[in-house]
């Protein structure tokens, strides 16, 4: 039988690593912490790791995106 989680554990959970939510969303885990510093992904440091809230790694993670850079609008000069 299973013991139930302590909301010690539960809390800690719900943080995961820059590489584990790397590999949950598909992107480097540069790209994470990235998108940790710009609010997109809630993200905390715990001593001297930085961590990232599982939830809104699988909430971005869900979204459609569109990978690469916008394309240029071409300025034709008819």
């Amino acid at each position: 039988m299973k013991k139930p989680s302590t909301p010690k554990q539960v809390i800690l959970d719900e943080w995961i690593t820059p590489n584990d939510a790397a590999e949950i969303i598909g992107v480097t885990p540069h790209q994470v912490r990235h998108l940790a510093r710009l609010g997109v992904l809630e993200s905390q440091r715990f001593g001297h790791a930085w961590m990232v809230k599982r939830p809104s790694v699988v909430a971005y993670a869900a979204q459609e995106r569109h990978p690469g850079r916008r394309p240029r609008e071409s300025s034709s000069s008819d």
